[in-house]
């Protein structure tokens, strides 16, 4: 997900009701504990200039829920493809400045450092069936420690669970087998590996048998190590150095949408559980 440091000035608009309901009505960002766990709720439009509908971030409590009818999208830029990633997280995220963390994974950390560590995720999602539409599980990698941007040296990973008509960005350099739980049951799935050098290192691991929807376990260092891998064979220009001392800053938990073509989105999701378990 390509994002720029100037992307929006936060407009931050909450309404609290009674207990713990929080919604975001427009871009913005707020902090929530998620069953024990605290996150950030990110109402993220980076790339839309402006458009016309509605759309709605909600925590209520128990579940995270994202609504959005929209049309008359007007891209900030068309060449940045995706319209947005509204999401939650883990950690620290660069360009939001903002972070949370807990004893259960303290983050940022070095990757050196990283524990064996798994994100618990059980969610659905609908989408209008011509939309380019994924949902990824995203970490930023970075040379310094909480950044406020990310430039060349540093890396950003995705991890795609499900994908429709979007594809990742790149050149498809290989495979990579994970041995994941889903729905209860233990199974090897494979990923494709897209790797780009852009104004940072890019890879994204596509599922190919995207999941629509179900409980999924997700094993996050085999993927570290294939980014390092990948990396370290495919780089042209090298701007990645000693990669185990780098920061992994977050986990993020979000949907891109769209393409330069695309004025109206239909979409919404339901995160019924996000935990990391720490093995």
């Amino acid at each position: 997900m390509r994002k720029s440091s100037v992307i929006w000035i936060l407009a931050l608009l909450v309404s609290v009701a009674l207990g713990s309901v929080v919604s975001l009505t427009s871009p913005g960002l707020a902090e929530v504990e998620f069953r024990g766990l605290p996150i950030v709720l990110e109402f993220n439009f980076w790339n839309v200039r402006s458009y016309n509908g509605n759309a709605l971030l909600k925590f209520d409590g128990e579940r995270v829920l994202f609504e959005a009818d929209l049309y008359d999208i007007v891209q900030v830029d068309p060449n940045r493809w995706v319209h947005g990633y509204p999401e939650i997280y883990y950690g620290y995220k660069p360009w939001s400045g903002k972070g949370v963390s807990s004893d259960v994974l303290k983050l940022p950390r070095k990757v050196s450092d990283l524990p064996d560590f798994h994100v618990v995720l059980e969610y659905s999602l609908w989408h209008e069936e011509r939309l380019p539409f994924n949902l990824a599980v995203e970490s930023w990698i970075t040379r310094e420690e909480r950044p406020r941007i990310v430039t060349a040296g540093d890396v950003e990973m995705m991890i795609w669970l499900y994908n429709s008509i979007l594809t990742p960005g790149g050149d498809r350099v290989g495979t990579l087998q994970v041995e994941m739980e889903v729905n209860g049951e233990v199974v090897e799935t494979i990923w494709e590996v897209y790797y780009a050098e852009w104004e940072w290192d890019y890879l994204a691991f596509r599922l190919t048998t995207p999941l629509r929807e179900g409980k999924v376990v997700l094993p996050v260092k085999p993927f570290v190590e294939k980014t390092k891998e990948v990396i370290r064979e495919f780089s042209r220009m090298k701007r990645v150095s000693n990669f185990d001392e780098m920061y992994f800053e977050n986990v993020e938990v979000g949907t891109e949408f769209g393409d330069p073509r695309t004025k109206e989105s239909r979409f919404g999701w339901e995160i019924r559980e996000f935990s990391i378990l720490v093995k």
